[in-house]
């Protein structure tokens, strides 16, 4: 009898050093808003953040590419894709989530991915907490969405909102299905990847949908984007026939502030870039993360 603690102590030990941060073990997580995925075993991490109502199988191109040489973390937000619900304030709450994963794993400098809302939320994590990270990849994302006009009035900017909000939640099922697919098939080429896209962002709660459209219409993070101590590399979908030129100055003026910033072209792309053109943006995103990895 006693050996029985120094033998479970071992057994603890063993089973601590199995789970450490940057282990080769695969896990599930749930961490706060949100579920995560944890492969590969590299001495630095990647978070890969998803948009608005997206899950982590947007990154199902690339995450095991990056698993071989990083530690991956490949997200879901609480209400996306098929995960449980929870409640508003949502933008603040998938913010904070990622802080809490940073701090429980332990990550040491991690590079944030993200995508559309998923760059909303990088970018938050990067200006509350700058000198923990190492670096942000932005998806298509500017820091105030949409882009506001000479003159905005900003209740006016608020009631729009308000009104799409109780659209989508007042809207039939068939409204609702027929809405999405409509919109979706503006942010991707291929008719396959508009009803998969369709068909995934479907399985999100309607209400955490609905809600977070609102929250990230009436969020801002202009003022806060000198705060930011990483290199952030913005990756702009190039549409067919559009001036390369005026898109790079929009997206260069809108991060006005961020000191280590640079704008990667990416086309013919459309929002969906993983699935309008993954090998150039496979290409990008490999150089990026040897570019602040180190």
């Amino acid at each position: 009898m006693p050996r029985r603690p120094i033998f479970f102590a071992l057994i603890l030990a063993l089973y601590a050093l199995t789970i450490r941060p940057g282990g080769a073990d695969d896990a599930q997580l749930h961490i706060g808003e949100a579920f995560v995925n944890r492969t590969g075993s590299g001495p630095r991490a990647v978070i890969f953040i998803p948009a608005i109502a997206s899950g982590s199988y947007i990154w199902d191109g690339v995450a095991p590419e990056v698993a071989q040489h990083y530690t991956v973390y490949t997200v879901t937000f609480a209400g996306f894709a098929g995960a449980p619900p929870a409640g508003s304030p949502y933008l603040d709450e998938f913010t904070r989530s990622i802080e809490e994963l940073i701090a429980i794993e332990k990550l040491s400098k991690p590079i944030l991915v993200g995508h559309s809302l998923g760059a909303q939320i990088a970018l938050r994590v990067a200006e509350e907490i700058p000198d923990q990270i190492g670096g942000v990849l932005v998806l298509d994302m500017i820091p105030r969405y949409p882009p506001s006009p000479p003159g905005e009035n900003p209740a006016a900017r608020e009631q729009n909102a308000a009104t799409l909000r109780a659209q989508m939640l007042a809207a039939s099922p068939e409204q609702f299905e027929a809405g999405v697919h409509a919109y979706v098939s503006q942010l991707v080429t291929d008719p396959k990847n508009v009803d998969l896209i369709t068909e995934l962002s479907l399985k999100s709660d309607r209400a955490t949908f609905a809600g977070a459209e609102y929250e990230l219409t009436q969020s801002d993070l202009r003022p806060n984007l000198p705060k930011i101590t990483a290199p952030v590399e913005v990756i702009a979908p190039i549409k067919p026939g559009a001036s390369v030129q005026s898109l790079l100055a929009f997206y260069t003026t809108s991060f006005k502030g961020v000191s280590q910033l640079d704008v990667e072209p990416i086309g013919p792309s459309l929002h969906f870039l993983m699935y309008d053109q993954p090998a150039k943006f496979q290409a990008l995103l490999d150089a990026f993360l040897a570019r602040v990895a180190g």
